[in-house]
């Protein structure tokens, strides 16, 4: 092969890296083979950031196979391969892209690698608070799916949207920076957009911000400068996770090098017998387990039954309908959460997604525990559903909520408050008025919701009608047609014929 200028408009591809390859490479014309400088000019074996503990090698593949790191399948082409880490191949152009595990996210012990162009279907989001389970989802997460952080050393991956990103960037698309926030509510509009793409967007979904302009972008409408960040220097960069809005608590390392699980922590030895008792009788949890997923609109003849007279009527009907829940009902912990590593806070035990929320609540509510006779095994355990419905509390807009989640809310709070023997008629005291905010807002639906749904009804049984209309005048001219033949003989034979050979094959009237 001859070193020569190869002009792109030839759209070749090196073999090494299948990249397109223009100016100075080799090649050979004969055969169609081409090969940049750089590729050729490639070490045999190199150290990589991307995987630290041993030496990669160049290979060439040629059979289909899946990259480690980017998920991409190919064939015929050169990698970096580990000889002592069975599967670990990396692709030319993740080598070029420097990718190297530098982000760190709060809620895992490895630093993170960031793909933007990933090509294996994440079945399972592992962040902590994430967008892409929630029955709301919607178009928003779908323009970034290609795009995920990546653990190379354990099975952990999560989406673009739901990781960590940086608080605020410097675009083009706007004159002052844009901070990442989790949410922006346009006060004058029934509608949220994008000021870049000027498309719909979802207001439960974080997005980069400017408040004195109230200038509002998608962070996939901005990814470009993300991607930007994430290849420099992350030295002085902080990045923020979905929900630490919230949180006023100060910027902490929890320590997790312990192997503990929230599944070791539920099923403690510490625990008394009396305490195992009461927790089977509550809870449940299967590693297979998969949450519900509740409709996002409450049924109409369910609102209509509300009682809206006085409050305690209002109140009874609700709560009858909690307690009878507590006591028929036992809740399942989540599969995904048995697994969460446990760090201590304040002398507590609490999975690590929820460290900031412990510190921020024993901050505001320092003797909420202060009467309990509980274990400590036990109130690691009672703190750990509170700050889970805290959490689902935080995360929730009261225009998603249901009356199962309702339900849900009532059930912790009932449990931390007799099998903890926790203080915390503050949180029972919100829990009504958030009941009394939830039937409101659900009454709202249905002065906006009926009309509408009866608006396109309306529309259906025109459009129903005009088919109708439609079909009736094409019966009248094939009416028409028949009464006016010159030979009604021919299609009184021709129906009859028809009639009698229906159901036979094409074939029998052949022989």
């Amino acid at each position: 092969m001859s070193l020569e200028q190869i002009d792109a408009q030839h759209h070749s591809q090196c073999f090494a890296c299948q990249s397109e390859c223009s100016g100075l490479a080799y090649a050979c014309k004969k055969c169609k083979h081409f090969l940049h400088k750089s590729c050729a000019e490639l070490s045999y074996r190199i150290q990589h950031p991307a995987h630290p503990p041993h030496s990669l090698y160049i290979e060439v593949m040629q059979f289909p196979f899946t990259y480690y790191i980017c998920g991409k399948e190919k064939k015929n082409t050169w990698i970096y391969e580990c000889h002592e880490c069975y599967g670990f191949q990396m692709c030319m152009k993740c080598h070029y892209a420097k990718i190297r595990p530098s982000i760190k996210y709060r809620y895992h012990e490895h630093l993170l690698c960031f793909i933007e162009e990933y090509s294996r279907y994440i079945a399972q989001c592992k962040a902590s608070d994430n967008y892409c389970h929630q029955p709301v989802a919607s178009d928003d997460l779908h323009h970034s799916t290609n795009s995920v952080f990546l653990c190379l050393n354990c099975d952990f991956k999560i989406h673009f949207i739901c990781g960590p990103l940086p608080t605020n960037i410097k675009h083009e698309c706007h004159v002052h920076p844009l901070i990442l926030v989790d949410s922006v509510v346009e006060v004058n509009s029934d509608n949220s957009y994008c000021d870049v793409c000027e498309l719909e967007r979802n207001p439960r979904i974080r997005v980069y911000y400017c408040e004195e302009c109230q200038y509002i972008a998608h962070p996939h409408c901005v990814i470009s400068e993300i991607v930007n960040v994430f290849k420099g220097d992350l030295g002085g960069v902080k990045v923020k996770v979905i929900g630490q809005d919230f949180w006023d608590e100060p910027e902490e390392e929890w320590d997790m090098s312990s192997s503990l699980t929230l599944l070791d922590l539920l099923s403690s030895n510490h625990l008394t017998k009396d305490e195992k008792d009461t927790l089977s009788l509550w809870f449940k949890w299967d590693k297979s387990s998969k949450g519900e997923e509740d409709s996002e609109f409450e049924d109409i003849d369910e609102v209509i039954r509300y009682p809206f007279f006085n409050q305690h009527e209002f109140t009874s009907f609700f709560y009858k309908d909690f307690d009878r829940f507590c006591k028929e009902e036992a809740l399942v912990v989540k599969s995904s959460e048995l697994s969460v590593k446990i760090v201590r806070v304040q002398g507590y035990s609490i999975p690590v997604t929820l460290a900031p929320l412990l510190q921020t609540l024993l901050h505001k509510y320092p003797h909420i525990s202060d009467d309990s006779d509980r274990t400590p095994a036990m109130k690691n355990i009672c703190f750990f559903f509170l700050c889970k419905l805290i959490n689902s509390m935080c995360t929730t807009r009261f225009a998603d909520i249901t009356k199962n989640l309702l339900r849900e809310w009532y059930y912790y709070l009932t449990f931390v408050s007799l099998g903890g023997k926790f203080r915390i008629d503050f949180l029972m005291r919100h829990q009504e008025m958030v009941t009394r905010a939830f039937a409101g807002v659900q009454l709202a639906r249905l002065e906006t919701g009926i009309p509408k749904k009866i608006g396109k009804l309306q529309q259906e049984i025109a459009k129903l009608q005009q088919e109708i209309a439609d079909l009736k005048d094409k019966e009248d001219i094939c009416n028409k047609r028949l009464k006016s033949s010159s030979n009604p003989e021919f299609i009184k034979d021709r129906l009859r014929q028809g009639a009698e050979l229906k159901w036979k094959t094409v074939g029998q009237v052949l022989f």
